[in-house]
């Protein structure tokens, strides 16, 4: 089958479109004919070798959609899948989750499996989704409505379960709150948007061109802000909530941002990382702790139920998923580059 893989990290040029074997389905297990999978910033750290040392070559490709192609029963009477009847059958349109969880550890079995010391993630661990096959445990597979085709698919997963674990889990946002939701163009930050509005709550948000901020005013956020024209944006965060801060900041940014984050936020808020493109080390000021309580919490790992969860809104209408540019298999390369320059908005995604 024709795949896009590594055999060495490295740039862009690392990148292979060539023939890899068709892979089988263990026992419990689907094969997918892959249609569209995005990328993510964790593929760029993959290619480089900043977070993955593991055996080569490997498949890149972490969010996947496509059509099952086959389904191998379990060893079991169990059901396996993602249909109302917990069967998955050939013809079944789906996304994957990406994490693979062992299901027979302790954390697994206490419903904790997003604490799997096992758990292994599709497109790093295992071979992932810029292929035209690929094989996953059924029960990571999550029917998709009619209505939404597979590159919109594609752009879903990743984003939206990390924000819904983030949001809604971590943070517990409320119709009440104001949300600073940094970098809104990114996959995450477009997501974050879609999620706070939905629930209610109200939405300032980040970006470095005009042209992005439009689009974030289109989605939805209420107040935007260019971070390259006012990098002191806590100041104006402040303004747009009468002096007293953001209930919530949502940041997949990192160090640039770290203090400008804390400042923007009222006594009680609550600060939630999932991303750390700009660095990954920052000084902490603890006199801003010692002068107002703050909640500051991680994402860390993301639940099968929580998949479930945001999947239960994604069929009722309310969550979409947003392409921002779309390429061909052929055309990775040139995908990653355009992640490289931020040059979209939403998500990149590949059709196989």
């Amino acid at each position: 089958m024709k795949a896009v893989f590594i055999n060495e990290h490295g740039g862009t040029d690392k990148l292979i479109c060539g023939e890899r074997p068709e892979p089988e389905p263990a026992p419990g297990e689907v094969l997918l004919r892959v249609r569209a999978s995005a990328l993510n910033h964790l593929d760029l750290n993959l290619r480089e070798g900043r977070t993955y040392r593991g055996p080569l070559p490997r498949i890149l490709g972490c969010d996947i959609a496509g059509e099952v192609v086959a389904v191998a029963p379990p060893l079991s009477s169990a059901p396996y899948g993602g249909n109302g009847d917990g069967r998955l059958k050939p013809g079944d349109r789906v996304i994957l989750n990406n994490r693979v969880t062992c299901g027979g550890c302790h954390n697994c079995q206490m419903g904790q499996d997003d604490q799997c010391p096992n758990q292994k993630r599709l497109g790093v661990d295992l071979d992932g989704g810029h292929a035209e096959y690929i094989t996953a445990p059924a029960i990571n597979a999550h029917i998709i409505p009619d209505s939404m085709d597979f590159t919109e698919a594609a752009a879903l997963p990743i984003a939206a379960h990390t924000v819904w674990h983030c949001l809604v889990t971590q943070a517990q946002i409320r119709p009440w709150d104001d949300v600073l939701v940094q970098a809104a163009g990114s996959g995450v930050g477009s997501m974050a948007i879609q999620i706070a509005k939905m629930v209610g709550a109200r939405v300032i948000t980040t970006a470095g061109s005009p042209w992005k901020l439009e689009r974030a005013l289109e989605l939805g956020a209420d107040e935007v802000i260019n971070y390259n024209e006012t990098p002191n944006f806590s100041r104006q965060a402040l303004d747009f909530t009468n002096g007293q801060g953001v209930d919530v900041v949502f940041d997949c940014v990192g160090a640039s941002v770290w203090e400008e984050n804390l400042l923007s936020l009222k006594a009680g808020g609550r600060l939630v990382i999932t991303g750390v493109t700009s660095g990954a080390t920052a000084n902490l000021n603890l006199s801003l702790l010692q002068s107002k309580p703050l909640h500051l919490m991680g994402s860390g790992g993301r639940s099968n139920r929580t998949f479930a969860d945001f999947m239960k809104v994604v069929h009722h209408g309310a969550l979409r998923g947003i392409p921002g540019r779309v390429f061909a298999l052929e055309d990775v390369a040139a995908a990653h580059q355009a992640m490289a320059e931020r040059d979209f908005f939403g998500k990149i995604v590949v059709e196989s």
